[in-house]
């Protein structure tokens, strides 16, 4: 009795030894498995939002270049604002260089007055061409005739023939009948008949065939007529073409002719100043350098188109440029956009968006009298709501060279307790904001029901086993 006790409780100890091995061995196996926090695919809003920065600059710009080749004597600065009297830059050359220059003009000039002569010349023959090939009557081959005159006398004779043979062959009967003639008359009579009549279905024959080839040589005549109009218009439209070219070649001779003219007057009055050009702004005073180009200064030679330096209205409207990846595709024109400058908030609006390789660049116009130009901003552009039926977590989102997926896991049940087992599934992503991002499956796949993995403290791939846990109990690594 004693025996079995201590029997029964030896078993009862193996047992439970075997039981917290079991256990204690399975929880060192779990230390060693990843991780994951987890979320569900569900129904939501997305606000997409960009971010980017970009530098102030003024909107209405106007380069300015040099009108004479020289050196540079007085020059304003960046920031200098103008009048009606402000001279922006002076130019100084030598009145030698001057003087040469203007004999060269002149020169030109007169070149110019013999180039429009010859194309006012050569445009007035070609007019006179297109005059006498629109006068010019056009060529009209003769129109085909049809004479079924000939067959209908051969007809009208050979119906006259047919009827005096069956006369003649009815008057043979009649002699036939009686005796009087063998039966021979009558066939050699019915023979000339039919001879006759098949003489008859070849005139009908060749009377079709000409009436056919009349109407096959009217469809010639008509093609004929019409290939003769096009030819002519082609001609008349080349020639207006000619036109075009010589109405072209003058206005470009005269635009010439101006600019020398204009040259000429330029150089009359630097030379009047004793080679001194003053560069003012008449028409726009009310304006502010912006920008000295690169490399000019007192004493720099410049040379006549050079550009020097950049001026901007001071109206108040400034833009920005600032650029975004091209997957923020719900960036528009005319998208309200907040800008920030330290402390300072102002608005703005998108007017263009232009493709830069991966990016787009992003035209923001702003109307503040808080601004100069240059300034660091930081700009953010929403999209709107946007309701979804399946969103998720952008961290749950990854990326392989097969495109985007999801992993999720299912149970695996065990002896004591449940599996989790890592799955992937290919996705396409749509809108996104700063947190979440919608998707459909591919393959026209159903998503998953269950958890999908949003972070994990460690890699993780397909089939791989899994631990579920609260996403503030470890620091995700994804």
């Amino acid at each position: 009795m004693a025996y079995k006790k201590f029997l029964k409780r030896i078993t009862i100890i193996f047992v439970c030894i075997l039981v917290f091995l079991t256990f204690f061995s399975r929880t060192l196996l779990d230390l060693s498995v990843p991780r994951v926090s987890l979320a569900f695919v569900g129904q939501g809003s997305i606000r997409p939002e960009a971010r980017s920065t970009g530098i102030v600059s003024r909107a209405d710009t106007e380069r300015i270049f040099a009108p004479a080749s020289g050196r540079i004597t007085q020059i304003l600065q960046s920031g200098d604002e103008t009048d009606s009297q402000t001279v922006l830059f002076t130019i100084s050359s030598d009145l030698q260089s001057l003087k040469d220059s203007l004999q060269q003009a002149e020169h030109e000039l007169q070149v110019n007055a013999l180039a429009i002569e010859q194309a006012i010349a050569n445009r007035s023959d070609a007019q006179l061409r297109l005059s006498q090939l629109q006068n010019q009557p056009l060529d009209i081959p003769p129109q085909p005739t049809l004479n079924l005159w000939e067959f209908d006398m051969q007809l009208d004779t050979n119906t006259a023939n047919i009827e005096s043979i069956q006369s003649d062959i009815a008057t043979l009967e009649i002699l036939y009948a009686e005796g009087i003639i063998p039966r021979q008359d009558i066939t050699n009579r019915e023979s000339d008949l039919e001879q006759l009549l098949q003489s008859r279905e070849e005139i009908y024959t060749r009377r079709n065939m000409a009436i056919e080839n009349h109407e096959t040589s009217l469809e010639n005549y008509e093609d004929s007529i019409a290939a003769n109009q096009r030819a002519r218009q082609d001609l008349i439209q080349s020639q207006q073409n000619i036109i075009t070219g010589h109405n072209f070649t003058v206005s470009s001779h005269n635009m010439e002719r101006d600019r020398i003219e204009t040259c000429i007057a330029n150089l009359n009055e630097q030379i009047e100043d004793g080679g001194v050009v003053y560069v003012q702004l008449a028409e726009h005073p009310n304006r502010i350098i912006t920008e000295i180009s690169p490399g000019i200064d007192i004493g720099t030679i410049v040379v006549e188109g050079a550009p020097i330096l950049t001026t901007a209205i001071r109206n108040n409207r400034f833009e920005i440029q600032a650029s975004f990846p091209r997957s923020q595709d719900f960036i528009r024109p005319n998208q309200d956009v907040d800008i920030t400058i330290g402390t300072t908030r102002l608005e703005g609006t998108t007017t263009r968006i232009v493709p830069d390789g991966g990016h787009n660049l992003v035209y923001i116009q702003i109307n503040t009298n808080q601004l100069v130009g240059g300034e660091l901003v930081h700009v953010i552009v929403s999209g709107g709501n946007f309701p979804h039926d399946s969103i998720i977590p952008l961290s749950a989102l990854r990326q392989d060279q097969n495109g985007y997926y999801i992993l999720f896991i299912e149970p695996s049940e065990r002896f004591f307790g449940n599996d989790y087992i890592v799955h992937q599934m290919q996705v396409e992503p749509t809108r996104r904001d700063a947190r979440n991002v919608a998707i459909s499956a591919r393959w026209g796949l159903e998503l998953p029901e269950g958890p999908i993995v949003v972070n994990s403290d460690m890699p993780v791939i397909a089939l791989q086993r899994v631990r579920p846990v609260a996403s503030h109990d470890f620091i995700p690594t994804r």
